[in-house]
């Protein structure tokens, strides 16, 4: 078991904060630690029909370029998981699903971030309008599956995120 002695931070963010952590660590070692605090993230495949999805071209600052992916917002506080995947869901594409399927859940980077993704497929969309921030970026497009699996072998969709959830929902 890890006790922590101590946190420190570092760095306040508008979507994560960074802390020092002086921890014993299982093997009885004191050590600091650098630690990402995150609320984590939803992601959601919208299901058009049984033979495609719609995927979301995004500029990406990290990445210095727009990519490929599937809509994803960040959790706010007291908010949940599904409850950001339908909000963020409206917001980029404009579509509310009827049905929800939890896919996965994925920790990205454990060994310095607490951040958690979590993953659904939404079915049964309907129209409504997007209420993008004004820093989204982004054109939504409809995908077949087919184009999509060649998009994934032709190193088209590089976000992890992304490639998660949509190995998953081909698996299945």
């Amino acid at each position: 078991m890890i006790k922590r002695f101590s946190r420190k931070r570092i760095y306040k963010g508008y979507c994560f904060d960074v802390v020092r952590d002086t921890v014993r660590w299982p093997n009885g070692l004191k050590l600091d630690r650098d630690l990402i605090i995150h609320t984590g993230v939803a992601v959601m495949i919208p299901v058009v029909d049984q033979k495609h999805i719609i995927l979301i071209r995004q500029f990406r600052y990290g990445a210095g370029k727009s990519l490929w992916e599937i809509p994803a917002g960040t959790i706010h506080r007291n908010e949940t998981p599904l409850a950001c995947a339908k909000r963020e869901m409206e917001e980029e594409i404009g579509y509310r699903a009827t049905k929800w399927k939890e896919i996965t859940t994925v920790y990205p980077s454990p060994g310095f971030n607490t951040e958690i993704i979590h993953c659904y497929a939404a079915y049964g969309l309907r129209k409504t309008k997007t209420n993008r921030e004004e820093d989204e970026i982004l054109n939504a497009r409809v995908f077949s599956l087919e184009k999509l699996r060649n998009m994934i072998r032709q190193k088209e969709i590089r976000d992890a995120k992304s490639l998660i959830s949509l190995f998953y929902y081909l698996k299945n």
